[in-house]
């Protein structure tokens, strides 16, 4: 039964859909590679670089609140690293982003999947983009998604790099966690032609914040 079905029971691959995310995804922008996968305790500080780019980001979590953030499956975290020169090592398999969710045992054969398609890992080079997924359960219907946060370093902007980042994320929700929908917020132009060419659509929504 897919995500998107109007009855039967409510997929809820997101509740192990996460674990699959955590395999890096190798790709390749204009000849160079990247890695993208889901962030570690270890990415923190490089991250934490990163994010006054796109947000306020003023206070620091302590370990032992980083750790339990990462472990909650509503919450995904993505890193995308440039690949170190090639010195001849690697690190362990990639899962391929193709490996789909779906029916009632999606997630085992996402798994499944993940244990087929493996390849050799380039080296990280540098942390050169950041987002986030926020996973939003819903009591009748697929989980939606929010995409937020996402930020790529000045040096490596123009090249199509955030793009196809988006993407890969984009389809790990579709088809590794069975999101039904992914929102996001945008006020750039530049940004959002990049978000129009992967399909995102305007919906008229009028928001209330209230502030602490």
């Amino acid at each position: 039964m897919s995500a998107n079905s109007t009855s039967g029971f409510v997929s809820c691959c997101w509740l192990k859909g996460s674990s699959a995310c955590e395999s890096p995804v190798v790709f390749t922008v204009k000849d160079k590679k990247y890695i993208l996968r889901k962030m570690r305790r270890t990415d923190y500080e490089a991250a934490r670089d990163l994010l006054p780019l796109v947000s306020r980001c003023q206070q620091q979590l302590t370990e032992a609140d980083l750790s339990i953030i990462l472990e909650q499956p509503t919450y995904l975290p993505f890193c995308c690293f440039a690949a170190a020169p090639d010195m001849g090592a690697t690190h362990t398999a990639a899962a391929s982003p193709e490996a789909s969710c779906v029916g009632s045992n999606g997630c085992d054969e996402a798994a499944r999947a993940n244990a087929r398609n493996t390849d050799s890992v380039p080296s990280e080079g540098p942390l050169c983009g950041f987002c986030e997924v926020y996973i939003q359960p819903h009591l009748g219907r697929a989980a939606d998604g929010r995409l937020e946060r996402v930020v790529i370093h000045p040096s490596f902007r123009g090249q199509g790099l955030g793009t196809q980042m988006c993407r890969l994320v984009l389809q790990m929700a579709q088809q590794q966690l069975s999101l039904g929908r992914i929102d996001l917020t945008v006020e750039k132009d530049d940004a959002r032609h990049i978000y129009t060419k992967l399909g995102f659509e305007p919906v008229p929504t009028e928001t209330l914040r209230l502030s602490f």
